[in-house]
């Protein structure tokens, strides 16, 4: 059966995600060489380069985190889960994705309201170069809510694998295979 256009939808914003915060990885290295390289070859420091750069490696970790639950590269210990019978494995897989979607929209709700009394309060980060906070605050409940979508998507596929009774080798919480041969997007 084929996925739905609301779950493709989750899968590729997933993957935009992922493949922006590679960008962020790459603009934060720059940033840093930058910094070290003003320092070391012209005796100069910035006052933003190191704060700049933390809040895009933060943005790179939780908003990528949907990214890497879409293709699996999350941490699961499965050891006993792969000893269990097909449709057991299924409900465990099911059983462990919904208590994390619990626990990803839980800390969304919760960073949601730190953000927004960033907002507020007009917060600043009290640094030489005191950027508003409410744009760092806001990155938590972002990649919490990407991958709490990612979750919807993973138990809808386990749900979905459950009532058909796949068997199958592969895990159903993975990404299926495109016609391309790797995972699809």
């Amino acid at each position: 059966m084929p996925r739905s256009r609301f779950l493709r939808g989750i899968d590729w914003l997933s993957g935009t995600a992922g493949y922006t915060s590679g960008i962020l990885i790459i603009v934060a290295m720059l940033v840093i060489c930058y910094g070290v390289a003003l320092r070391y070859l012209f005796g100069m420091s910035t006052i933003w380069q190191t704060e700049l750069a933390v809040y895009l490696l933060m943005f790179a970790t939780f908003v990528g985190g949907a990214y890497g639950l879409r293709h699996g590269d999350h941490v699961r210990i499965n050891l006993v889960v792969q000893v269990l019978p097909g449709r057991v494995q299924i409900g465990v897989r099911l059983l462990a994705a919904v208590l994390g979607l619990a626990l990803v929209l839980t800390i969304a709700v919760v960073s949601g309201f730190m953000w927004w009394e960033a907002v507020e309060r007009g917060a600043r980060s009290g640094t030489a170069w005191n950027p508003p906070l409410s744009y760092p605050y806001f990155i938590l409940p972002l990649g919490m809510g990407l991958i709490a979508l990612q979750y919807l998507s993973v138990v809808a596929g386990l749900f979905r694998a459950l009532l058909a009774g796949e068997l199958g080798d592969d895990a159903p919480d993975q990404p299926a295979e495109s016609a391309e041969g790797g995972p699809g997007l």
